[in-house]
């Protein structure tokens, strides 16, 4: 009973604070007057769905009814934001007048001096200023806008350093200049700016998820524009602008393409290449720049460009062709082979970058030194692919391959050259001069070493023999002991 007196007489105390008789309380509430009275003398609660009613009729919080006292807390920081709101309102209008003084003043400093556009290059300043000084508190006014305040002051911002560029230009007499500068100052702007607006503003689902992907092609999208107006300005003819933005796209790239490899959606196919395919787009964008930089310097660089794209695309093949041969799916046949796939591509690659260099040499030399040179990989890859040996036994014959190559490839080298009418004045002979009583002399010691050498390649492939033989013995012991018991 005691909670229900001290409830009526909260009631009762406001309403007489707000000048109400219990009449008026009772038709704003749709009651009876008697109700009314019920209610603050503690006789009785009223209604749970009057509750609002009250509350907006008491100009109450329902935490204040039902505790039946005054929300300091709450009143407080009612108090405090109503003192924020005085004092941004005052602060925008101090700023207003300021910048509106500044106007003014220089209008009349137009007026004086006959110029014209003293008074927009003024405007645009100002508009610069408010930008990062009272439009951050204007739009902090409205509750819609207030999330996104500072990315509209940034934005705003931008804005009007554009516009300031646009009259100076105008200014200067010099409009050509405008678009190359203008976006030279966004691509400035957007580089430092676009990470922080794009967490602010809200974007689509398909883009939320990818801010990174947007915020890096804006920026090289912005860039590209700036290399065009660069070229507006001073011509495409000497061929510098194509050099330029294949250099930016394949610099780019190496930061941009992963991200977006990452984030974009691809088909199931691609999504297994992305290596694959970030490989590929920067070969290619690599290949055109330098296809671009041999045109642009013409001339001498123009006609070895053949030379130049064949090489860097061997060499791509040579350190970068194992991923793809990995991650594309590949037809059932190449699918066991893709080790002489491999070798296969880079000796063609080889070969064609071969013709290109030597010309005339091509037949009668390259050729028979290249196939001579290629003979020891490909006889390692035939050892290790394709051999039905274990590893031991593999080992030790690309030992022995390795041996016979470096003992036979001098002397073969010097039937090619002496073919080609290039004799040597000291031909290798298959016999080495050896001579283990004199190391003394630099003639001799060369050909000790390298005997030596070749003797430890075939200890080498006797012991790794040994040890294959030991391990399929053991394996054919482990295998009877351990086969099917007797009946």
């Amino acid at each position: 009973m005691e909670s229900k007196k001290t409830f009526g007489e909260y009631i009762c105390k406001r309403r007489k604070e707000l000048g109400m008789t219990q009449k008026e309380f009772a038709d704003k509430l749709y009651v009876t007057e008697s109700a009314v009275s019920k209610w603050e003398r503690g006789l009785s609660y009223p209604d749970i769905t009057l509750l609002l009613d009250i509350c907006a009729a008491l100009d109450v919080t329902e935490h204040e009814l039902l505790t039946a006292s005054v929300d300091t807390q709450k009143r407080a920081a009612e108090r405090m934001a109503e003192k924020y709101q005085r004092l941004t309102r005052n602060f925008c209008i101090f700023t207003c007048l300021i910048f509106g003084g500044v106007l003014i003043g220089c209008g009349i400093a137009c007026i004086v001096n006959s110029d014209f556009w003293i008074l927009p290059i003024a405007v645009a300043s100002v508009m610069i200023a408010a930008s990062v000084t009272a439009l951050p508190f204007l739009l902090a006014r409205r509750v819609e806008w207030e999330p996104y305040k500072w990315a509209g002051s940034l934005g705003g911002m931008v804005f009007s350093v554009e516009l300031l560029i646009l009259f100076c230009c105008v200014r200067a007499g010099a409009m050509a200049w405008f678009p190359m500068v203008s976006l030279w100052v966004l691509f400035g702007s957007c580089l430092l700016l676009l990470p922080v607006v794009l967490l602010m503003i809200p974007l689509p689902p398909v883009l939320a998820g990818r801010k990174t992907s947007l915020g890096l092609a804006v920026d090289t999208v912005v860039l590209l524009l700036a290399l065009i107006a660069i070229g507006f300005t001073y011509g495409y003819h000497s061929g510098w602008f194509y050099v330029a933005v294949l250099a930016v796209l394949f610099g780019t790239g190496f930061i941009t393409l992963p991200v977006y490899l990452g984030q974009l959606p691809l088909p199931e196919k691609l999504r297994r290449c992305k290596t694959s395919l970030f490989i590929g787009v920067q070969s290619a964008l690599l290949l055109l720049l330098l296809t671009a930089c041999c045109g642009y310097s013409g001339g001498a660089a123009w006609d070895v460009c053949p030379v130049v794209l064949t090489s860097v695309f061997f060499g791509l093949c040579l350190v970068f062709l194992p991923v793809p041969l990995r991650q594309i799916p590949l037809p059932e046949p190449f699918r066991r082979h893709k080790a002489l796939l491999y070798f296969a591509v880079n000796t063609t690659l080889l070969f064609i970058l071969l013709a290109a260099a030597t010309r005339e040499w091509f037949f009668p030399m390259s050729v028979p030194i290249a196939l001579l040179g290629l003979i020891l990989p490909w006889g390692w890859m035939g050892i290790i692919r394709y051999l039905p040996v274990n590893g031991w036994f593999k080992a030790s014959l690309c030992c022995v391959w390795t041996g016979l190559w470096t003992w036979l490839y001098p002397w073969i080298l010097d039937k090619i050259l002496l073919l080609n009418g290039w004799p040597n004045s000291t031909p290798y002979r298959l016999r080495l001069p050896v001579d283990f009583s004199r190391w003394d002399d630099p003639r001799t010691l060369g050909w000790n070493i390298f005997l030596l050498a070749l003797a430890g390649l075939g200890a080498l492939a006797v012991g790794l023999m040994i040890i294959g033989g030991v391990r399929v013995h053991s394996a054919q012991l482990r295998g009877r002991r351990s086969g099917p018991a007797p009946e």
